[in-house]
């Protein structure tokens, strides 16, 4: 049954057994969230970067990252949120967010596009492995996006699942397309060229934005899981801050939430405390 809340949870079903993945919702002023795994561990790392767009590969700096932790409750969890002035955050219990008196980002955030003016290629990413060790579905209050094994073309030995949402137009719901189970979907060329089936998922009609979202979801073969690490994930929005170097590189801003952190890292400082009033 679907339900005209405007939140949903996503779910991966293998043999037979759903399991929880995220939940993604849309908020009253058209601002969407994208909640952090359900995940063995409650620890996470908060991390903001920078990409070189020029560059195919590249790592990133672990004098970057920030330790925080996940709330089992779902309205506590670490949430990436995209505001329709372009403010793209992490939120959570006991995380610093929000901007202060001046403007200023308080936490992990940075200004990327406006929702009212949507780019193309992915919104968010989230990238997962060990999906079999997360929380089993066994009651879904939300909408359900379900998503199953069989009906994917996994490489040999898939050890990560990617999970994209484009964020699309309120006009391009005439090529929004409903099945017979009710499961809507519309088909986009993905930047790299194919053309893409994605799920859609749609705002409450009280949003005050009808802009929405189209979800992909795949596998990747990437080598071998950590050792002594059963899964883990990483959780990432658009960037922002798009500037040049010296050398007339394209450079962005990008935050995201990782899980697991290696032992060797060291962090800034903890997140995982109440700001002082």
């Amino acid at each position: 049954m679907r339900y005209d809340s405007g939140r949903y949870t996503v779910l991966y079903e293998g043999e037979g057994v759903r399991y929880k993945l995220c939940k993604i919702f849309f908020g009253p002023d058209g601002s969407y969230y994208v909640s952090s795994p359900y995940h063995p561990s409650e620890e996470a790392v908060l991390i903001k970067y920078t990409v070189n767009y020029a560059l195919s590969e590249q790592r990133i700096s672990m004098e970057q990252m920030l330790d925080s932790a996940s709330a089992e409750d779902d309205e506590q969890r670490i949430k990436l949120s995209h505001h329709p002035d372009g403010f793209l955050q992490f939120s959570g219990q006991g995380i610093v967010s929000g901007k202060d008196a001046e403007g200023n980002i308080r936490g992990i955030g940075v200004m990327s596009w406006p929702l009212h003016t949507p780019v193309s290629g992915p919104a968010f990413v989230l990238s997962m492995f060990g999906l079999k060790h997360s929380e089993i579905a066994n009651r879904v209050r939300d909408n359900p996006l379900v998503f199953k094994h069989e009906e994917l073309t996994p490489m040999p030995r898939p050890n990560t699942f990617y999970l994209e949402g484009h964020y699309l137009p309120a006009l391009w719901r005439r090529f929004v397309r409903t099945k017979e189970d009710g499961t809507k979907t519309i088909s986009i060329v993905h930047p790299g060229g194919a053309v893409i089936e994605l799920q859609v998922i749609l705002p409450s009609e009280r949003c005050a934005l009808q802009n929405f979202l189209g979800i992909e979801f795949y596998t990747v073969t990437s080598g071998a899981e950590r050792e002594g690490v059963a899964a883990g994930f990483m959780l990432s929005g658009s960037t922002g801050n798009i500037r040049q170097n010296d050398q007339g590189q394209t450079l962005g801003d990008g935050i995201a939430c990782i899980y697991p952190r290696r032992s060797s890292t060291e962090v800034l400082r903890s997140l995982n405390y109440q700001p002082p009033a």
